[in-house]
């Protein structure tokens, strides 16, 4: 297995551990402002996953969910002497599961953001229909114009003045160049069986937007809670909105781990 040597890491704040784990096309930037609000209460570890970010982009082949929870799982182990919850935006959120799957000794509980459980048949081929849609532009190498296909799926923003600065623009491209060629079809075919979900024993809560509550990402994610029965929380604004709205986010996080901590 390929060793996580490359990883960036980043951990702020004291107390009980959580780890962050964001989604496609993005980094650890994306929870920044949120970290800011998390790290008064916990001691908050983010990081650039495979080929992401800060992260060595020439050092992995490895892109499976699998193996990339084995990041997580070396990270956890550098820097908790405890379980940590973990948050997972997206793509995050599959990798945490696969964590919880394999070292379940190492999580106390877990957020999933709007992670793509189509567990459903007709989630299920929403979400093939998107991932022939994004080979399409592999194929052709043509990857910049996937971006409006994941506007299309994230369903809005909650920024209504957002500037992008031109150094955002790129590390965007060069996140999206990650993900289609590296990840991509490891990530979106990955769907494990319920029943080993069911056998999970520590808190697990699936977050879901309000206003991105007809997008392909909470539509799948409603499907895998109504699945495994793992509760579900409403949080305000879209897909991003960890970035967009992060004092929103940060509560609703303090409110999650209070009400469901063991």
């Amino acid at each position: 297995m390929e060793k996580n040597q490359g990883l960036y890491k980043k951990v702020q704040g004291l107390g009980s551990p959580i780890l962050m784990i964001h989604g496609i096309i993005s980094d650890s930037s994306f929870f920044e402002d949120s970290v800011s609000y998390l790290s008064k209460k916990y001691r908050v570890i983010t990081y650039d996953r495979r080929s992401y970010g800060k992260s060595n982009r020439k050092e992995y082949k490895d892109y499976s969910v699998h193996t990339q929870a084995e990041d997580a799982a070396a990270i956890l182990r550098e820097f908790c002497h405890e379980p940590a919850w973990i948050v997972g935006n997206s793509a995050g959120g599959l990798i945490a599961i696969e964590l919880a799957l394999s070292h379940p000794e190492l999580v106390r509980g877990m957020i999933l953001i709007e992670p793509s459980l189509g567990y459903e048949e007709r989630e299920r081929k929403k979400l093939l229909d998107w991932n022939k849609e994004l080979n399409e532009y592999v194929a052709a190498d043509r990857i910049k114009l996937a971006l409006p296909a994941f506007a299309r799926v994230v369903g809005g923003t909650s920024k209504t003045n957002q500037t992008t600065s031109l150094n955002e623009t790129r590390q965007t491209y060069q996140n999206l160049s990650a993900f289609m060629h590296g990840e991509l079809n490891e990530v979106q075919n990955y769907l494990p069986p319920i029943e080993n979900l069911k056998k999970l024993s520590m808190p697990i809560v699936v977050a879901v937007t309000e206003e991105g509550r007809q997008s392909i990402f909470a539509t799948s994610s409603l499907s895998g809670a109504k699945m495994t029965g793992w509760p579900v929380e409403w949080i305000p604004g879209f897909h991003n909105m960890a970035k967009e709205l992060p004092e929103q986010f940060s509560e609703k996080i303090f409110q999650i781990v209070s009400q469901y901590a063991q």
